[in-house]
């Protein structure tokens, strides 16, 4: 099971989510993120628990994937990124509204 990455609402109601079936963030957050010194928030994603990161947040989380998907050239990896970049920008929109990492 991968880390899924939902935006949802102050109820934890899910609004939007994309999900990890080969594991792309889970693999990501296992062999980077986990060893970034220099991350706001990507470090805090782990596979064995949940991340929630507010509006005020987002534009730190959009930066570190922005460059997550500036360093990578597999297509699966980038498509996945990607989707999670537009998830994120959504978000940023819109008050009261969480992106949430969901481990096991």
């Amino acid at each position: 099971m991968g880390i899924d990455v939902a935006w949802v609402n102050e109820r934890h109601e899910v609004i939007q989510i994309v999900g990890d079936p080969s594991q792309i963030v889970t693999g990501l957050a296992i062999a980077r993120w986990l060893s970034m010194s220099n991350s706001v928030c990507l470090q805090f994603v782990v596979p064995w628990g949940d991340a929630v990161f507010n509006q005020a947040q987002n534009p730190h989380l959009l930066n570190e994937l922005n460059a997550e998907l500036s360093e990578t050239s597999a297509p699966k990896i980038r498509a996945h990124l990607s989707k999670l970049i537009k998830l994120v920008d959504l978000a940023s929109e819109k008050t009261h509204t969480y992106i949430k990492f969901i481990g096991d």
